[in-house]
Parts: C-alpha cells; structure tokens; sequence
C-alpha cells in the first residue's frame, strides 16, 4: 500500500480524472486497484463538493439572486440575436453590468470561502500500479499531461 498526504485540491483532480477513466487496456488486478483507488479518494471528493454546494447556496448575497441569474442569462442568449427588439429584453444594459459586478464578487466569496478546504491536507491511501499498468492506463484514455500528473503522486510506485 501507499500512503501519502497531499492537498484536498490534488485529490480533487485525481478523482475526476479517475472516476472518469477507462480501464479497457489493464489486466484484471490493475482495474481492481484504480476501482479501489477511485473509491478512496471518493468520499473526499464528495464532502468538497458537499461543502462547496453548502457555501454557494449560504454566501448568495439575495434571495432572489437564481431570479436575476436567470434574467442575465436569459439576457446574454437574446442580445446576440440580430433581429433584437431591446423592449423584450429581460433587463437593461446598466442592470446586467451592475449584476454582472455582483456575480463576479459572490463568485470570489465563494471560491475564498472554499480556498481553506481546497488547500486542507489529506491522507490517503491505495495500492500503486506500476510504471507498465500506469503506461497501460494512460493508453486507454485520452488524457491531458495535467490529468496524468494529477494521478501520478497518487497511483505509481
């Protein structure tokens, strides 16, 4: 087994690469290995994304901020269209830019709050592949050089 502590932040990457990985290329052990290996950095994982729900539901700077959200959105798709009457339009240039300013500042708040968990240290552990199961991994999915990073703290030997 491996054992190591590294930054909620890493697990996070590791388990979205993971949890979306193919293992068409390993051998019946190594896919029992990431499987386990997946499930491990699961649990922290979901209790990020937990808290992460938790903080942007509690930080919403109004009650009817999804409303705005909506109206801005709405606005973003109508004002690209060519044939634009500005009187449909869910709300004014001035009231976007000002909803604008407030979303990008709740979104800060946000990440802010979460930077905290986001750099907590975790332990984790999993049995490690080898160098040979890992080059296999690799080939069976389509991923990025940060994606392979991401797990190589975690999974090889």
């Amino acid at each position: 087994m491996k054992k190591g502590t590294m930054t909620t932040e890493k697990v996070l990457a590791a388990w979205r690469t993971l949890n979306n990985a193919k293992y068409s290329k390993l051998d019946d052990a190594d896919k029992v290995k990431v499987w386990k290996a997946t499930r491990a950095l699961r649990p922290i994982a979901e209790k990020f994304d937990e808290d992460l729900k938790d903080a942007a539901k509690k930080l919403k700077p109004s009650e009817d901020f999804d409303e705005r959200l909506a109206k801005a959105q709405k606005y973003e798709v109508m004002i690209k269209q060519p044939d634009l009457d500005a009187e449909q339009l869910p709300m004014g240039a001035a009231e976007y830019a000002k909803f604008i300013d407030e979303f990008n500042a709740y979104n800060k708040l946000v990440d802010k709050a979460m930077k905290e968990y986001a750099e907590k240290k975790v332990e984790i552990e999993v049995e490690p592949l080898s160098e040979e199961s890992f080059t296999k991994l690799m080939a069976s999915n389509d991923w990025t050089m940060a994606q392979v990073v991401s797990l190589d703290d975690i999974l090889v030997e």
